[in-house]
């Protein structure tokens, strides 16, 4: 009996702390992983190897809450057709890695599988065969027009106007064109006057246009909203006109860029950002019409002689043709190349296409040429993999729980009904006493079902070790 009303007390209490301790160790612990986003791949350098220029993410998964982290001692290690590339640094505070795989005749669509690891971590962050996507690269529409919208365009000339980068910045000059369509049997030069509303200036007043109508300006916008008008009559019969009036569209916040227009194939360059206010990194990137060439993740820095904060973008050798180069506070900016984002296209080498030493010819050429974004994907996932051990150890968590508690319940199901069989036995005998007291008295047997309770006590504390060995472990 006593043993008994001990196992009553006890069960309940066992189970419950074994379900505890089940399901703590059940849960989901924090995991690091890494994530690897894909873009196709531009074209490689003279003499040079194509590279595979991507970015990684690094971050800590706390039960579906990501957190970006930095991470020190990063490797990854690329692998495709029999040849291996290897890069090894680290990401910066926003998780951020630009990674640079150099792989003979490497193509996109290739199969490449990567591995990334950390040091003092035996598992890779992220390991296996990289995904590609089509993506509509640097121009999404085939057939869109990079000139800027007009309020009203009115005259017997038409003007259209282009902004190199598609956006002015606010502080910094940008070069504008104007464009004068002069009408069927006129021909000539043109003088354009530019009339900036507040919120604009421009380095001159009026411009005479090279032979092919274009005539250069620059812009310097002080507010994030502005515009202006131009009036362009032509030299030979100022009866031939035109009006332009618009707003000119701003990127808010973005760097400005300094980099040459054109540039020798080959060769390495630099480019300067320039930061309008503090900051502490600029995600640059170098992309040409195939794909991501090469990017950085760069420090925003101030020059003793100069506060003006500013970052330097080391550019390796090149391929010919054009390329952009992409700036954007945010990681993922060049995708969509919206509010501070800014993608400025630049030549590289010769071109039987444009005049590269005219600035009427490459000028005008690289406004056409805006670029309306350069998209991204997943190209490998780390934390599927990274969470499989979690998984684990919640489903052994879930199954030490629920065992725990079948077992407790069976077991007192099992000891209270004995416990009400044996009450009824010895009220059935105690009838039978009264009724005569001479008789010899019988002593009930126990109730069945021992070895039932046995069973389940023992498969109870396995349970209960069970738990203390998994979240030992």
């Amino acid at each position: 009996m006593k043993n008994r009303r001990a196992m009553q007390i006890g069960a309940p209490i066992v189970a419950v702390a074994t379900m505890m301790i089940g399901l703590r160790v059940g849960a989901k612990s924090a995991v690091r992983a890494a994530t690897v986003f894909g873009a196709p791949v531009g074209m490689a350098p003279p003499g040079g190897k194509a590279r595979l220029a991507w970015q990684v993410l690094t971050y800590l998964d706390d039960r579906g809450v990501r957190e970006t982290i930095a991470m020190q001692g990063l490797h990854v290690i690329g692998r495709s057709k029999g040849a291996e590339a290897r890069w090894d640094g680290a990401s910066n505070e926003d998780g951020i890695a630009e990674i640079a795989l150099e792989l003979p005749d490497l193509k996109t669509g290739d199969p490449v599988d990567l591995e990334i690891r950390v040091d003092g971590d035996s598992e890779p962050l992220a390991s296996g065969t990289v995904a590609w996507h089509d993506v509509a690269w640097a121009r999404s529409e085939p057939n869109h027009v990079a000139a800027v919208r007009p309020t009203s365009r009115s005259g017997t000339m038409n003007l259209d106007v282009v902004i190199e980068g598609g956006r002015l910045v606010v502080g910094f000059p940008t070069p504008l064109w104007v464009r004068s369509k002069l009408p069927a049997g006129a021909h000539g030069r043109v003088t354009v006057d530019a009339s900036p509303e507040p919120g604009l200036v421009f380095d001159r007043e009026s411009v005479t246009s090279c032979e092919d109508g274009w005539a250069e300006f620059s812009a310097r916008a002080m507010a994030h909203v502005t515009g202006g008008s131009f009036h362009a009559r032509a030299l030979g019969d100022p009866n031939v006109e035109g009006k332009w009036f618009g707003a000119l569209p701003v990127a808010p916040g973005a760097f400005f860029v300094s980099v040459p227009r054109v540039m020798p194939a080959g060769t390495p360059n630099l480019a300067v950002l320039v930061a309008p206010n503090p900051r502490k990194v600029v995600y640059a990137e170098v992309d040409d019409v195939h794909g991501r060439v090469i990017a950085a993740a760069l420090p925003v820095e101030t020059d003793p002689t100069d506060t003006i904060p500013r970052a330097r973008f080391e550019l390796p050798p090149l391929a010919s043709g054009l390329h952009w180069l992409v700036v954007s506070g945010e990681p993922r900016g060049a995708e969509h190349l919206a509010g501070a984002a800014i993608a400025r296209p630049f030549f590289v080498g010769t071109s039987n296409e444009v005049d590269v030493q005219n600035a009427c010819s490459i000028g005008p050429w690289l406004a056409s040429h805006e670029a309306t974004g350069f998209p991204r994907w997943i190209a490998l996932d780390g934390l599927p993999a990274r969470s499989r051990a979690n998984r684990g150890r919640h489903f052994a968590g879930l199954l030490i729980a629920g065992v725990s508690l079948l077992a407790a319940g069976l077991l007192e199901v099992l000891l209270l009904t004995a416990a009400a069989r044996e009450a009824r036995v010895a009220m059935q005998l105690a009838e039978l006493d009264e009724l005569d007291p001479e008789a010899k008295r019988v002593t009930a047997k126990p109730p069945g079902g021992g070895l039932a309770v046995a069973v389940l006590v023992v498969l109870l504390g396995f349970a209960l070790l069970a738990a203390l060995l998994v979240a030992k472990a």
